[in-house]
């Protein structure tokens, strides 16, 4: 009778760590989502990250290498670059890094972000 007093409170501590667990995640996402501030996208930005966004989906190392040469090469024929430009750099290292799904979920974001609603 002792074994089944111990398996129930041991069953009834992992509930509570699990709940928690739960609400810990739940407040977490929350606190991210509205933490979230839209990308400003110009009519370039916007363009390559379609195509990025592509690229991701088809998870082409090849199209990723041609954005990205395109975009060094507008850094170097600039002197200043937009916020865009720095979104798009940061997409292109989440897809290099492999991260192909996180890097196509940001490039959808992004895009969607441009919507005036």
């Amino acid at each position: 009778m002792a074994r089944n007093s111990t398996n129930a409170k041991s069953d009834s501590r992992f509930k509570v760590v699990a709940l928690t667990a739960l609400i810990v995640l739940a407040i977490v996402t929350a606190a991210w989502w509205m933490s979230h501030t839209p990308v400003k996208l110009d009519e370039q930005g916007y363009d390559v990250t379609i195509a990025l966004y592509r690229v991701c989906n088809q998870r082409s190392s090849e199209g990723l290498q041609k954005i990205e040469e395109q975009i060094r090469e507008l850094e170097a024929s600039q002197a200043t670059l937009g916020e865009s430009h720095q979104v798009i750099l940061d997409l292109i290292a989440t897809a290099k890094a492999g991260d192909w799904k996180n890097a196509a979920i940001a490039c959808r974001q992004a895009l969607e972000d441009q919507v005036q609603r």
